[in-house]
């Protein structure tokens, strides 16, 4: 664990992110960008992946439309990303070490736990009901949901909402600076897991306490 000399305030609620943060998806995902891209003989880099973590499958889909000049109709380019993801769910992604152990925990503490992320409602519910986690989330917040994704805050705003408290009520679990500065814009208080970011990025970006693994978080929450 690191920066652990600062204290998370009680709360009621615990916001998750998805990707990076409970399913181990980024290498995957990462696969799945170059892997479009290379449809259209088109080169990404790990500079632009890293600009897109958070984005709603639909902003995916028009910055890359826009940034490599593809030609083929949003509607097209939506379904093809849409399908690679779904076979990479299908075929490699696993959950983050002790996720499972983390969230039944937590929900035996009375915690009460909503999934936030930019993900299209049908991939992460597919993915949270092979796991057998539906029963622990009061909740959820899919990126189809809100018109802007992370980092703006609307889809934290919308967990505020949707849980009917204050954002000072909520603590929330991000791995990406995007992640971080839209629960931040909310006003919730904000853990980074710095599995695919530096501490000092997520730092950056507003997280009040960082962490090196998902596990971490249980000393904070009694």
């Amino acid at each position: 664990m690191i920066n652990s000399n600062k204290k998370i305030r009680k709360v009621s609620w615990i916001f998750f992110d998805l990707d990076g943060t409970l399913a181990d998806t980024i290498p995957v995902l990462y696969n799945v960008y170059l892997n479009f891209l290379n449809n259209f003989k088109k080169t990404g880099t790990k500079k632009e992946f890293a600009i897109l973590n958070g984005y709603s499958l639909p902003e995916i889909v028009l910055f890359l439309k826009s940034k490599h000049n593809l030609k083929a109709s949003k509607s097209y380019l939506l379904k093809l990303y849409k399908d690679k993801i779904l076979i990479s769910y299908n075929n490699g992604v696993k959950p983050l070490d002790n996720a499972h152990v983390v969230l039944q925990k937590l929900h035996k503490l009375n915690y009460k736990l909503m999934l936030v992320t930019s993900a299209d409602y049908n991939i992460a519910l597919r993915f949270i009901s092979s796991q057998g986690w539906r029963k622990y989330f009061q909740n959820y917040v899919f990126g189809n949901e809100v018109d802007k994704a992370k980092p703006n805050p609307a889809i934290y705003k919308l967990a505020i909402k949707k849980a009917g408290i204050s954002p000072a009520a909520a603590t929330t679990i991000e791995d990406s600076p995007n992640g971080v500065l839209s629960a931040k814009r909310a006003g919730t208080l904000v853990v980074g897991l710095a599995k695919n970011e530096t501490k000092n990025s997520l730092l950056k970006a507003g997280a009040d306490i960082v962490i090196l693994e998902l596990k971490d978080i249980l000393s904070f929450f009694k």
